[in-house]
């Protein structure tokens, strides 16, 4: 170890190691960037067989426990009944504004009902008048959808015909029946269907019955109280009325008597009626005034015998009449006798006698006419005068209205008030003896037949298709939890890595299933071939799934790389196993292969392949051993040859850093036709990254539904950071047996091809 570390400190900085042609090509650059594929129903089909078992187990658990509960499950029996619930309550009286005072909203009330229907005081009532807080079924609680039944400490007595409400069995009657009744409301109808399930038929008719009638009566027992309140606060509010109406009116009358305010009817009182006489009159006097001004108009223009008193005047129209008719007779005497003549003085002293009397007439009227005109003229002034003086009066009794008014509105409005609340106390008192109801009963409950609970098939059927929902929810949820790689899809879709093949489950020769677990192999025998390396693998499905791996990494690149490194993100995914059988398969082509154990940690190459551990890789990098001396013969497989690790140095990095191990690995290459270098896990240690620079290409080796696809991504960006170039990954550990079809597709299996050995003979039990 002392010489190793002098080696270690006397070399110098590592230097890449030459690649060839294959390592020449430029490194695939890693896009992470996916384009979205839409899930196939085949896919979710391969899940849901995947997990089969999952779905299987939920299922028959839920499906038992739905049918063992619903067997157990007593039979229930259901009461219905057929009410309708008209929103519209019947006018009786006009009551609204004391009663409904808002529009009523049809949907709210109906929802109102509704809950009125399930309420506690409602199954109160009923419990108490069917007394059934002394049945079995009602007093006992339920728990566990009634799976669990307590019974109350104390029960009712049967002495006692009232029953103690505070006490269990009385509370628990009331809930049983609240959980108990149903409502249903019948679509584009004022219809409900009202049910009650009990255990009994009788019982579920009778109490459905009973629930709808004392719904009915509980709206008339609150109709009733609303309507008694209504009028019991009507007579409280009309006697406070009555007592403002008294005051006001007193104050009325006071100040009427006080201030002389006499009214002759409602709108008018003794002065305005007195004014208006006064106008009245006064409109008249104005009109005679006018007609006699006229006539005293022609009397003083001297027009006396157009006036109307003077030709409508029979004296005056006798005498003028005899007087034409003496001057008639007077002027047939003038024409016989001489004016001197005694009869011709006579006839003209009778002729002045007439002229006489007639312009006495004349002047009479006149004076008539005169007078009336003075007469009119006075009274139209002392009306004036009058109507003068009641305006005064008016404008000091007006003041004195105001208040009046005032006052006399507060009456009528206490009056109108009392009235208005008196005719409602009336209707009140009306409306309280009246029994008008806007529900009834359509059709009453009947002795059911037949229980409605349980429901076999149908609950059957439920626990079925939940079950199946519950087990392929917790199989894709699973799914959904479950990071690890698991078929070649997900390696090429999660990793962006190539598949480059699918190797399966099997034990080491009928040991442990990983050679890096320290437990020693023991070499077993082949037929004519003496023994055989432990690691190697005999098995039809194991051979041919290594021969699909050897084409894969054949095929992968042009010119085939010869120096690969074989390693895995984590620790225990089989690359030692993996190593030791793609050797094997590489010799099978008469190719000289090597194997170098470089895992300086845990080797264990020795132990695969049944050689001892000495001398190795580390006695070679450290000149106490020479390349040759450590390449040893792998058992029974010709053509493939081990460099085991040897000692373990106390600082493999620093040992695998050095300029040695590029040149022993570059000398293995023109020696061997391929040489697989095993290394540590890369997310371990740092020696697989140093490997990776000096090889040409890299496998991760990755165990099925074991590895994240996280760390795997983790170890690929290593392995690139390094300049690697990664062939592709492994999937190593593949049950086959319970998901082949989800690595090789429907039912094209491993079954082709299996009758053949590793030597290409057949076998005896191929098919």
């Amino acid at each position: 170890m002392d010489e190793l570390e002098r080696r270690h400190d006397e070399a110098l900085p590592p230097e890449p190691l030459y690649r060839n042609g294959a390592q020449s090509l430029e490194l695939q650059q890693v896009v992470d960037i996916q384009t979205e594929e839409v899930p196939h129903l085949l896919d979710y089909w391969a899940v849901i067989k995947k997990r089969r078992w999952v779905v299987i187990s939920c299922l028959v658990v839920v499906f038992a426990t739905v049918a063992i509960g619903t067997l157990k499950e007593r039979p229930i029996y259901q009461g219905k009944v057929l009410v309708e619930i008209d929103p519209e309550a019947p006018n009786v009286v006009n009551f609204k504004e004391v009663v409904s005072p808002t529009p009523v909203d049809i949907d709210a009330y109906l929802e109102t009902q509704y809950k009125i229907l399930k309420s506690r005081s409602l199954a109160d009532r009923v419990v108490s008048d069917l007394q059934l807080y002394r049945e079995p079924e009602f007093y006992r609680s339920y728990q566990l959808f009634g799976l669990i039944q307590h019974t109350p400490e104390k029960l009712p007595s049967p002495s006692l015909p009232d029953a103690d409400t505070n006490a269990d069995y009385y509370l628990n009657s009331i809930a049983r029946v609240q959980n108990s009744v149903g409502v249903t409301p019948v679509r584009r109808s004022n219809l409900v269907e009202l049910t009650f399930d009990s255990y009994s038929p009788e019982t579920a008719a009778a109490v459905a019955n009973k629930v709808a009638q004392d719904y009915i009566n509980q709206n008339f027992d609150v109709k009733w109280q609303e309507t008694m309140d209504a009028s019991n606060w009507l007579k409280q509010k009309l006697t406070s009325l009555q007592q403002t109406l008294d005051e006001s009116q007193r104050d009325l009358q006071a100040y009427a008597q006080s201030h002389d305010i006499l009214y002759i009817t409602d709108k008018q009182n003794l002065a305005s009626a007195q004014m208006e006489q006064l106008l009245n009159e006064y409109s008249a006097a104005q009109g005679d005034l006018y007609q006699k001004e006229a006539l005293y108009s022609l009397v003083k223009k001297g027009k006396v015998e157009d006036l109307p008193g003077v030709l409508d005047n029979l004296l005056v129209q006798s005498l003028t009449e005899k007087l034409a008719n003496d001057e008639s007779e007077y002027a047939l005497q003038s024409a016989r006798v001489k004016a001197a003549y005694p009869e011709a003085r006579a006839e003209r002293k009778e002729m002045a006698r007439l002229q006489q009397d007639i312009d006495q007439s004349k002047l009479h009227i006149i004076h008539n006419i005169v007078d009336n005109y003075n007469s009119a003229k006075h009274r139209v002034n002392y009306l004036a005068k009058a109507i003068d003086e009641q305006k005064k009066v008016m404008n000091d009794q007006s003041k004195k209205l105001v208040q009046y008014n005032i006052l006399k509105e507060a009456v009528d409005s206490n009056k109108e008030l009392y009235e208005g609340m008196l005719e409602r106390m009336k209707e009140a008192q009306v409306s309280a003896g009246l029994r008008a109801s806007n529900i009834r009963i359509v059709d009453g409950a009947i002795v059911p037949k037949g229980p409605v609970k349980p429901r076999i098939p149908l609950n059957l059927a439920i626990g079925f298709v939940l079950g199946a929902a519950l087990g392929i929810g917790v199989a894709f949820f699973q799914e959904y939890l479950d990071k690890t790689l698991k078929t070649s899809d997900d390696v090429e879709r999660l990793v962006r890595l190539p598949s480059l093949g699918i190797l399966p489950k099997f034990a080491l020769n009928g040991h442990a299933e990983h050679s890096e677990n320290g437990e020693a192999l023991v070499p077993v025998h082949t037929n004519g071939n003496g023994h055989l390396a432990p690691g190697v693998q005999t098995a039809p499905e194991v051979a041919e799934a290594f021969r699909s791996l050897r084409t894969s990494i054949l095929l992968s690149a042009s010119p085939v790389p010869k120096l690969l490194l074989i390693t895995s993100a984590l620790p225990s995914e089989g690359k030692t196993t993996t190593a030791v059988n793609l050797g094997a398969t590489l010799a099978s082509l008469n190719a000289n292969v090597v194997i170098v154990d470089c895992d300086m940690r845990r080797p264990a190459c020795h132990r695969s392949t049944g050689v001892e551990n000495k001398p190795g890789f580390v006695q070679c990098l450290t000149g106490h051993s020479q390349l040759q001396e450590a390449i040893l013969q792998v058992p029974g497989v010709p053509h493939l040859n081990v460099i085991p690790c040897g000692p373990i140095p106390p600082n493999p990095a620093e040992v695998l850093s050095s300029r040695m191990t590029g040149e022993l690995l570059r000398k293995l290459q023109r020696d061997f036709e391929f040489v697989l270098v095993d290394s540590p896990p890369i997310l371990s240690v740092a020696d697989s990254r140093i490997l990776a620079t000096l090889t040409d290409a890299a496998i991760l080796v990755t165990r099925a539904h074991s590895t994240p696809y996280d760390v795997v991504r983790r170890a690929r960006s290593l392995l690139y950071g390094a300049n690697a170039r990664i062939l592709g990954i492994a999937l190593n550990d593949v049950d086959l047996s319970k998901d082949g079809e989800a690595y090789v597709g429907g039912n094209y299996g491993y079954g082709y091809g299996y009758g053949y050995g590793a030597n290409g003979q057949e076998s005896q039990d191929s098919v």
